[in-house]
């Protein structure tokens, strides 16, 4: 059938226009195995942390390296007052910003004593008397990005040792300033998993449970591997909060769902959802598309300051629930043309996550059927709208009219399950 565009066509006895995937579409690299209910994965990393992927803040999206002991204090206040602690979120990340350049006389790193007067350890412990986890940046290499800061080529082991001190939970490791003439011979990727590697030994050390998240180039392709050392890994650019920025990280993301796991995700960079640069659909859209993937929820924006709107996206618990689900399962493309798309992520109870992408500029009715995106034979099926809060019963058609860079987000269940 043709792509629908302009305005939908509605009349007695004139069927909508529906955008059906080819036969055979993805089949190479997205084969659709049902999973009967109550079957989880059980091949967790070995840290056995993250089993679901990290939901938290991190403020370098809206802050940049503007960061201080009051405004992390300030966030993991908001973090509670706000719900979102309520609703899964646990980690409230410092980035770049917060050391300096030159380390200490034994080494160490030195938090920047204008921005964290009392050093790193009382924050975490503020964060941590919240009920909430606290996690921290460095480079593997000898700077951070913004060569600004000190970063930790050279004492992997000395800055692990700290941050377990300081009570971190989570350690994100950037990539940048790599000593490649230390490595003669080997590639850049090989030097990365070297790196990645010694990074996730010295964390083990130390015997504090720390979340690991390398934040590699994509040259690197950290999905291939990353899993054998690291909780997450990084599959693009930094985001932007710009719809082009959603649509280069979701499509350099999402081909890449056979890698991830229990322990070991995907990531598509922070959310942008409220700084501001684009339309509620938009960031709709993004929180959707990022809970299909399994992606970790890192809010960026200022959380002090969250309009109700922002709020309501952030803190939708049915689409949380998605990305949170216990199997482990990224959502895969079933079928992809045009810039229309349907993605399906399989659930622990037997249920898919539907997600129909509408990333063109004009309205469009996007369908697929419960087989095609996995669905066992049923009676018929039950379509709960995880935005709308609806729910309809259908004999198999999966279909909605998708706004210009939206989403609709169904879970299809099967009603011979809903009704016992």
């Amino acid at each position: 059938m043709g792509v629908v565009s302009g305005a939908i066509m509605i009349a007695i006895g004139l069927a909508w226009p529906i955008l059906y995937m080819p036969a055979g579409a993805y089949a190479a690299i997205a084969p659709v195995v049902p999973v009967a209910p109550g079957l989880i994965d059980t091949i967790p990393s070995g840290t056995g942390l993250a089993l679901t992927p990290p939901m938290g803040w991190n403020g370098f999206n809206r802050f940049y390296h503007d960061v201080n002991e009051a405004r992390v204090e300030a966030q993991a206040r908001a973090i509670v007052s706000s719900g979102m602690q309520a609703a899964g979120y646990r980690y409230v990340n410092l980035d770049g910003g917060w050391d300096l350049m030159q380390r200490g006389a034994g080494g160490e790193l030195v938090p920047d004593p204008k921005k964290f007067p009392h050093g790193i350890k009382p924050v975490a412990d503020y964060v941590h008397s919240l009920g909430l986890k606290f996690g921290i940046y460095s480079s593997a290499g000898r700077t951070n990005c913004a060569h600004t800061a000190a970063g930790s080529y050279g004492h992997y082991l000395q800055d692990a040792d700290a941050f377990a001190s300081w009570g971190v939970d989570y350690v994100k490791l950037d990539w940048c300033y790599i000593p490649l003439g230390d490595f003669p011979g080997l590639t850049f990727r090989q030097v990365s998993q070297e790196l990645a590697s010694e990074m996730a030994q010295a964390i083990d050390s130390t015997g504090r449970g720390m979340v690991y998240d390398i934040n590699f180039y994509a040259d690197a392709s950290p999905w291939m591997w990353g899993s054998t050392v690291a909780n997450m890994w990084r599959t693009g650019r930094d985001s932007q909060d710009q719809y082009w920025s959603l649509l280069y990280n979701f499509t350099h993301n999402v081909q890449h769902f056979v890698h991830a796991r229990r322990g070991a995700w995907n990531d598509p960079d922070m959310l942008e959802i409220g700084n501001g640069g684009m339309s509620a659909i938009e960031y709709q859209a993004e929180f959707s598309l990022w809970a299909e993937m399994a992606a970790p929820l890192i809010a960026g924006n200022d959380l002090t300051r969250m309009s109700p709107q922002t709020r309501s996206i952030l803190t939708n618990r049915a689409v949380i629930a998605i990305d949170q689900d216990p199997l482990g399962r990224q959502g895969r493309p079933v079928w992809s043309s045009g810039g229309y798309w349907v993605l399906a992520k399989q659930l622990v109870g037997g249920e898919e996550a539907v997600v129909l992408f509408n990333s063109t500029s004009k309205w469009a009715v996007i369908s697929t059927t419960a087989s095609h995106v996995g669905m066992m034979p049923a009676a018929g099926y039950l379509l709960d709208d995880l935005w709308a809060s609806t729910s309809r019963e259908t004999a198999g058609l999966v279909s909605a009219f998708v706004p210009p860079h939206g989403v609709v987000m169904y879970e299809v269940s099967g009603l011979d399950a809903v009704n016992g």
